[in-house]
């Protein structure tokens, strides 16, 4: 296999990324993805899902998603802002394209075929990344695996040119049905990764909560030192008064920018993943109890008082053999996979890309 000095190794960004083949080439694939951990045995909470319209304080409607989830704060990834910016930068590093100075993208060919740059530019929105040379190397990596699965799929009598003309997709399917074979894991070796990994089979807490919100904006920080003064005020009052459960209720009722303001600041059960990560990091360590210092979010100070706490349960093995399994044998699937596709690369001649078909630059996950 000839190949040239396009090396995403030389970029510390590069196994940060990880990504498919190609989502056609993946998505026939017969592996259904299982989550390792056990799900969670308690029922979840909605926790303000539909609040963001109902928050009034003195900041203006700029505050609005009060207890938000992930779901609520996600800020999808603009495809095709990214393509337009990678295709309009200045490479910074032209060493590592094979392409002249004045081309955007690398030339690469597969057995003096060149993979259209066209189709490059079209492919970086499969592989976002966080610079453009590696996003560039993943789409271009993906168009050289699918070409070689093509000149496979062409070799092979069973399917031939026919088969691909007919379906591409279903003949990649049936070509790595035909040349990939993963060992399946034993009994064995299923309860050696569950030794190895217990920590990771236990149910998420899960804790009732109830708290009250001093909102402000994350770029205000004067504001955000004041607020953050009386937080620490409210919590003594709190603390001090001869009913403090009634205390809470009121300053809630009073002060609180959430919606939860109006039952008390209560919010009910929550379990992991509901919350923005910077609430979420601070309340699963608290104690049951008023919390001695205010959570900081994005959305200004929390009072937090936890009425119930509930550890995780460990799960036994028993409960978690066929997660195990399905795991271990996508990644048997994964590497037999790799192994096949490395074979084919080797047989071929590649200008222009190194290939690094390795299971955390070729899988998306």
């Amino acid at each position: 296999m000839t190949v040239s000095t396009y090396n995403p190794a030389d970029h510390t960004t590069t196994n940060n990324v990880s990504n498919s083949v190609n989502n056609s080439v993946s998505s026939d694939i017969h592996t259904d993805h299982a989550a390792t951990g056990a799900d969670n045995t308690h029922s979840g909470h909605d926790c303000g899902h539909d609040h963001s319209h109902e928050h009034n304080h003195s900041h203006g409607n700029d505050i609005v998603h009060l207890m938000p989830t992930l779901t609520d704060l996600q800020k999808p990834h603009s495809d095709q802002e990214f393509i337009e910016k990678a295709m309009a930068e200045e490479r910074s590093n032209h060493k590592n394209l094979i392409a002249s100075s004045r081309d955007e993208l690398p030339s690469v060919t597969v057995n003096g075929v060149m993979i259209d740059r066209t189709n490059i530019a079209q492919e970086l929105q499969y592989h976002p990344a966080e610079n453009k040379e590696d996003a560039v190397y993943l789409a271009t990596q993906a168009l050289v695996v699918r070409e070689l699965l093509r000149l496979a799929v062409l070799d092979e009598p069973s399917l031939s040119e026919k088969a691909w003309l007919e379906d591409e997709e279903k003949a990649i399917s049936n070509l790595i049905d035909q040349n990939v074979q993963a060992t399946i894991p034993d009994i064995v070796t299923c309860e050696r990764y569950y030794k190895q990994n217990i920590t990771d089979f236990k149910t998420d807490p899960i804790m009732t909560v109830r708290h009250i919100l001093l909102a402000c904006l994350p770029e205000d920080g004067d504001e955000r030192l004041k607020l953050k003064k009386t937080a620490y005020e409210f919590i003594e009052q709190i603390k001090n008064n001869a009913n403090p459960d009634a205390e809470f209720i009121q300053l809630a009722r009073q002060y609180s920018a959430c919606p939860s303001k109006e039952q008390g600041g209560e919010l009910g059960v929550i379990s992991k993943g509901q919350t923005v990560p910077e609430f979420e990091s601070v309340l699963f360590k608290l104690d049951k109890g008023l919390a001695p210092s205010p959570v900081e979010s994005r959305y200004g100070f929390h009072i937090v008082d936890v009425l119930n706490k509930e550890a995780g349960i460990q799960m036994t093995y028993e409960q978690v053999s066929p997660a195990i399994h399905n795991k271990l044998s996508q990644q048997a699937f994964h590497q037999s996979l790799c192994d096949y596709l490395f074979t084919l690369a080797n047989e071929a001649e590649i200008e222009g890309i190194e290939m690094m078909l390795e299971q955390e630059n070729v899988f998306r996950g």
